[in-house]
């Protein structure tokens, strides 16, 4: 079960559509990757009937919406209901995609820092190895990007 309440197998269903996706992405096969990726977006919308909104369908969601700023919104929506109910695992998540979103692709150094803020405070004291290069990385964002 997610930290949110999806059920093994629902959540089993969403990662099988994800590697689908990639795998025709890797593959350029655009007509099957487009099929897959409704599938999963029709999938998300059923389970978010069934569990409501949880910060980890929207999260999904944001994943493979094309829109930066539709991609903003959910993640937003998914932080605030991460926080609502006291889901760690999901706030440090979205965190980490917020800040990414806002340094790598909207390039709003505001808001980027404060959300590589959040998501430092999200990881606490003794950070894996992936999370210290990642913080790295965004930290070069902003700092190439005040100079």
């Amino acid at each position: 079960m997610t930290s949110d309440g999806i059920s093994t197998d629902d959540w089993d269903q969403i990662h099988e559509l994800a590697v689908e996706i990639v795998n025709h992405s890797a593959g350029e096969e655009h007509m099957a990757e487009a099929r897959a990726r409704a599938a999963l977006m029709a999938l998300l919308d059923q389970l978010e009937q069934k569990y409501g909104r949880r910060p980890s369908l929207l999260a999904t969601r944001a994943d493979y919406i094309e829109s930066p700023g539709e991609r903003e919104r959910l993640l937003l929506m998914a932080f605030s209901e991460a926080d609502r109910i006291k889901d760690g695992k999901n706030r440090l998540l979205v965190a980490h995609s917020l800040a990414g979103l806002y340094l790598e692709e909207l390039h709003d150094l505001d808001e980027g820092a404060k959300w590589l803020a959040v998501w430092r405070h999200e990881l606490g004291d003794d950070p894996a190895r992936f999370d210290r290069e990642e913080i790295a990385r965004f930290e070069t964002i902003l700092l190439g990007g005040r100079r």
